[in-house]
């Protein structure tokens, strides 16, 4: 006869087997603030604070790992003295779940150290953005596919978005966010995996060239240039918070609406990432780039840096990409030339290469591409490989999509003012 804990135990293991084998996606949910009564307000209000101190009470005690989950009351500094205050609106399992996360942090930090990495230690916040909620049906549920219950707030918070999730999905759990004065619930599901044939990505390689002025440039002649600029609306409400009065009422209200309309040209830079690197997975099996110093260009270039995404994109490349080939950062792939190897200097003013050993005139970015590509074949013991006349007019059947693209535009490097201009 199994005792209840050990029945608990037994129940999670065979769930966490059955989701092995589930398609995992997270929905992010808005809570709908013209449904909220005061009470409401109030309560998640003072969740986030104690949130807060909570954490702050991990960060300074000596031994993290010896703090009891069911502590009720912290001591939180006010000017130069602590008082203790009582954690009233977090629940058992929302302070289980953020001094588990506090320990995992620290955890984190000491397997980097062990690495070599340098690393910090984790510092006392102003403020938490972050609640997790641990168990669906418990500390949250869904009632009736349009209200959320959280534990300890009577009122059925009417939310916006739950349409999204899918009919069949298994609900898991989920995390709380309070951004730009807004309240959102991430979810996480489950749901069955459909049995539909692996998708087959063509067995061929490209190199890619970051740059500043031209985003991206690829080895089979694209060249794709974007920038999400700063609207005039931000610089409207900069202006507006610099005239407010320092954390008043209005000064709070013009701050939340800075951070939203941030916010807007942040998910366009991220759908710009997404599409950009789904096409280059899709159809692409090896892809070679360069690692490349983007905080020194952050000090250069900052305002042309910030209208882009080239950081988040060489990161999804190492993750997604079957083939991840990543090229020295002081390799001198803009020095080099893509047809004999001989190098000469470049400056940064001059766009075209023209190599004095072979006599090869080709645009900068290209050949940095080209070269890059080269590389990468020579780093996994394979032979030099060219683009084919063939490849370059396939690839000129992608622009369409490319092109399609909020904010987007990819033209072909041989077109007029590039290569044939230079012939």
């Amino acid at each position: 006869m199994l005792t209840k804990n050990q029945q608990i135990k037994a129940t999670l293991k065979d769930t966490k087997e059955r989701r092995k084998h589930m398609k995992c996606r997270v929905y992010t949910v808005k809570l709908d603030r013209s449904h909220l009564n005061q009470d409401s307000l109030t309560r998640l209000k003072l969740l986030f604070l104690e949130a807060k101190w909570l954490y702050n009470f991990c960060v300074g005690h000596p031994n993290v790992f010896s703090i009891d989950d069911k502590i009720t009351v912290v001591p939180v500094k006010v000017k130069d003295h602590f008082e203790r205050r009582q954690l009233r609106q977090l629940s058992s399992h929302m302070r289980q779940s953020i001094i588990t996360r506090t320990q995992q942090n620290i955890r984190g930090l000491a397997r980097l150290k062990t690495k070599g990495h340098k690393i910090g230690r984790l510092k006392f916040k102003s403020h938490v953005d972050s609640i997790p909620l641990k168990q669906y049906g418990n500390t949250y549920k869904l009632i009736n596919g349009k209200y959320m219950q959280f534990q300890k707030i009577p009122q059925k918070l009417r939310v916006n978005g739950l349409e999204q999730l899918p009919p069949n999905c298994e609900c898991a759990n989920a995390t709380l966010l309070h951004q730009h004065g807004d309240y959102y619930v991430a979810i996480t599901t489950y749901t069955p995996r459909k049995h539909s044939p692996a998708m087959v990505v063509p067995a061929q390689s490209i190199g890619i060239d970051f740059g500043v002025k031209n985003q991206l440039s690829l080895s089979n002649g694209i060249r794709i240039q974007y920038k999400v600029p700063v609207t005039r609306r931000i610089k409207q409400l900069c202006k507006q918070l610099g005239r407010k009065q320092y954390r008043s009422k209005n000064w709070w209200k013009t701050l939340y609406k800075l951070l939203k309309a941030y916010a807007k040209t942040t998910n366009i830079k991220r759908d710009i990432r997404n599409k950009l690197v789904h096409f280059l997975c899709t159809n692409f099996q090896m892809i070679c780039y360069q690692n490349e110093n983007l905080r020194s260009w952050q000090r250069l270039w900052g305002r042309r840096m910030l209208s882009t995404s080239l950081g988040g994109i060489i990161r999804m490349l190492e993750i997604k990409v079957q083939t991840p080939v990543e090229i020295d950062r002081f390799f001198p792939s803009t020095k080099t030339c893509s047809r004999c190897g001989h190098q000469r200097p470049m400056s940064l003013a001059e766009r075209t290469y023209v190599c004095h050993h072979c006599g090869l005139v080709i645009d900068r970015d290209y050949n940095s591409s080209c070269v890059i590509e080269h590389e990468g074949h020579r780093m996994l013991g394979r032979g030099p490989t060219e683009v084919t006349p063939a490849e370059t007019n396939t690839s000129t059947l992608t622009l369409d999509y490319l092109n399609q693209i909020a904010y987007v535009e990819a033209s072909m490097v041989a077109e007029t003012g590039s290569l044939t201009a230079l012939a």
